[in-house]
């Protein structure tokens, strides 16, 4: 022995058996990591792999952001979206070992652009669930559906035209001075310590745990499905979790349960948010339908148009919006009925007693050996 610390193998996997709906086990890890992604990259210090990960995610952005000027590419915006969402969750995760780094400028900006790209993801998403509804709608609603189409079209061409100016350069600016920021680390050390570093593995177990522990607090503790801010709330939380893990399921074999489970989550819990986002929608529109037919009508009259006055008269988008609505809330009964049933009933509790079993894991893995 020369007293050199010997790091152990980098997959982390747990003995216990498999839970129901597990279908696969901690296996040996087959993807392909990403040459700036180091074999050690757990052992390695916090704000060294912290910053490897936020470079990798800073290149996806980056990427994906110069596609947004081919228009036939539609999940560019999507892409670009979560590109972002996943690089902010990373800077917000390891806040001290940016510190040096990254900027409460940085930071402005790139929830700015996360707010600006938002808007047009929401009005993809409403226009998705708009085109299938029209096949079985009656003649009498299609006017509802055309108006709240339309609107959701021109939502999503203003974001279009937003991103294509100010913000997409702030971002490259952006982008590419937080690139050599991070690219570049000065830290010091004691070599005198028995530990040199805190370990990635260390620092990341902190923040699996720390995850669960809240999406425990925002979704185990919460007295009514109806309560949406705090379910939108546990939907972040979830994706937090998600993001944190995702790309280190290389790295801790056992954290792919837990990503998977965050997913499935994630996935219903936005599934619900859009259908409420959407009712707001059509709660507000009701106003503005009327206010826009107002508008026609004045104009067909004072143009002397009367037979299109007439038939715009006789028309009213309000039937179709009432229809639309009453098929999000049948949607939405179904989505809180498998939260209720599901989550709440007792995946919820398996899926923080895994991210703590991780934890516990990693900081295992982390003791000299």
């Amino acid at each position: 022995m020369t007293g050199e610390r010997r790091y152990p193998a980098p997959l982390i996997a747990v003995s216990n058996p498999a839970e129901e709906g597990d279908v696969e086990r901690a296996k040996p890890p087959t993807a392909k990591r990403q040459g700036t992604l180091p074999d050690d990259l757990l052992f390695r210090s916090d704000e060294e792999s912290a910053r490897r990960l936020a470079l990798k995610s800073l290149a996806a952005a980056r990427t994906a952001e110069r596609r947004l000027d081919d228009r036939s590419d539609r999940e560019a915006l999507h892409d670009f979206r979560v590109a972002i969402r996943r690089l902010r969750s990373q800077l917000r995760a390891y806040r001290p070992q940016f510190e040096n780094a990254v900027r409460a400028k940085d930071r402005k900006r790139l929830r700015a652009i996360q707010r600006a790209t938002g808007a047009g993801r929401e009005a993809e998403v409403a226009l998705e669930w708009l085109t299938k509804q029209h096949g079985d709608l009656a003649p009498e609603h299609l006017a509802g559906l055309n108006w709240l189409s339309s609107l959701m079209l021109e939502r999503r061409r203003t974001c279009a035209e937003s991103l294509d100016s100010e913000l997409r350069a702030s971002f490259r600016r952006t982008a590419e001075k937080l690139e050599e920021r991070l690219a570049i680390m000065r830290s010091e050390q004691n070599l005198l310590a028995e530990q040199p570093h805190v370990s990635f593995a260390r620092t990341l177990a902190n923040q699996v745990e720390a995850h669960g522990t809240d999406l425990l607090v925002n979704l185990g503790q919460i007295a009514s499905v109806e309560q949406t801010e705090q379910l939108h709330q546990a939907r972040i939380v979830a994706k937090r979790l998600r993001y944190l893990l995702e790309p280190v399921r290389a790295y801790a074999g056992e954290a792919q349960l837990v990503v998977k489970r965050s997913k499935k989550l994630q996935e219903l819990l936005g599934d619900l948010n859009d259908v409420h986002v959407l009712m707001r929608e059509i709660d507000r529109s009701f106003e503005g339908s009327m206010q826009e037919k107002a508008r026609r009508l004045r104009n067909s009259v004072r143009g002397g148009d009367l037979e299109r006055a007439r038939r715009e008269a006789s028309v009213s988008e309000w039937a179709g919006l009432v229809e639309l609505y009453s098929r999000l809330e049948r949607e939405r009964r179904e989505l809180v009925a498998t939260l209720r049933d599901r989550w709440l009933g007792g995946d919820l509790d398996i899926l923080v007693a895994r991210a703590r079993e991780l934890a516990q894991e990693l900081r295992s893995a982390d003791r000299p050996r």
